[in-house]
């Protein structure tokens, strides 16, 4: 007789996401809406079937490196940013070593913590503070078992990024302390030209995560990679042998397109972004009676707290029933909190935010 087999390893959220997020107004939806082909310009001398791509195809590491403000040399390219976040986890850690993570965070980035056996230590990112960071209580935290410091800038769900003198102070405790930080940029291109430099290059023991797909709407290429000091760039590459000796030559030289054209990305993105960010700006505001929020002056996600139910989880199910979706605060830990996404189309952001609206108040007067 055959054994059921219970899978206890993975993300919650993420199965959730892939099979349970999506609904024809989709709220849910934490990164812009994906590129259709007509959308970057393409012919077939962009794409190789095979080619030189044993240590990361170095078309696409140079491309990633100007971009950001580094050399070749400390660019590791992986399969999206959840991919590159593991990878750098697991090239820094050993089973019980001590891994500092704020709270709220996105579900993957823990599990792939606990998966890699790391002792998991909390920090707050409280809502009363902006969703900033007290870089004391990280001090406060530090033991001699501490190896990481996991810090998502623009954060993962609220959207805001860390202040840089707030994460530069960070970047010195951590040298002080003789700890690595990592931190998911992903959001980060979503701020243009209000955007810092990554965070790489606060010093050698930063690393910095990102991809094309959360700002840029690239999903399907799979193109992300760690900033991160050359020496530490090598140890991720051997341990990235266990996953096979080529990388994907198709989605890497469309990736090399694709930063050829990233301005165009980047006014696409802007496009979907800035009239929806006004709706949802006029929509907290007309909602301020029964939410409170943070809502950054750039941002596609936002993270409010429901003033008058404890789980946004009866809302979540209300909404379903007008085929709307949002990310109930449990996949956060946070019960009275949802995450509300608006990268999607104009007029499907302001329908859903519509049945949000007629949801709220139907629970609010218990009809």
């Amino acid at each position: 007789m055959s054994e059921v087999v219970r899978i206890n390893k993975g993300s919650v959220y993420m199965a959730w996401a892939k099979h349970h997020a999506g609904a024809r107004y989709n709220l849910a939806n934490s990164g812009i809406i994906g590129c259709e082909t007509a959308d970057l310009p393409l012919s077939l001398d962009d794409v190789m079937v095979n080619g030189p791509n044993h240590e990361g195809y170095q078309p696409l590491k140079e491309a990633i490196g100007r971009q950001y403000g580094v050399s070749a040399d400390n660019v590791v390219t992986a399969q999206g940013t959840s991919m590159a976040n593991f990878l750098a986890m697991a090239t820094l850690i050993e089973p019980g070593d001590e891994v500092l993570i704020e709270q709220p965070v996105y579900d993957p980035i823990l599990a792939a913590a606990r998966y890699l056996g790391a002792e998991v230590v909390r920090f707050s990112r409280r809502m009363a503070d902006g969703w900033q960071i007290d870089p004391e209580e990280i001090r406060r935290l530090i033991t001699s078992r501490t190896r990481l410091i996991v810090i998502s800038s623009p954060h993962n769900p609220s959207g805001v990024a860390v202040e840089p003198a707030i994460l530069a102070r960070i970047g010195e405790i951590a040298a002080a302390a003789g700890v690595f930080v990592l931190v998911d940029e992903v959001y980060r291109d979503i701020l243009f030209e209000d955007a810092p430099p990554s965070a790489v290059h606060l010093g050698p023991h930063i690393l910095a995560t990102s991809s094309l797909t959360k700002s840029y709407g690239l999903s399907g290429l799979r193109c992300g990679w760690i900033l991160c000091d050359p020496v530490v760039a090598e140890r991720a590459r051997r341990l990235n042998d266990i996953f096979g000796s080529v990388g994907s030559m198709p989605s890497d030289s469309l990736a090399v397109a694709a930063f050829r054209h990233l301005p165009l990305l980047a006014a696409r993105t802007r496009s979907i972004i800035e009239p929806n960010i006004r709706l949802v700006r006029g929509f907290l505001s007309a909602h301020e009676d029964c939410l409170e929020y943070v809502l950054p002056a750039r941002t596609m996600i936002v993270f409010p707290r429901l003033k008058s139910q404890s789980d946004s989880g009866p809302l979540h199910d209300l909404l379903r029933c007008s085929e709307t979706s949002i990310v109930p605060g449990s996949f956060f830990e946070m019960r009275d909190h949802f995450r509300l996404g608006f990268a999607v189309r104009t007029p499907d952001v302001e329908a859903g935010l519509g049945h949000l609206s007629a949801a709220l108040r139907q629970l609010s007067t218990g009809q």
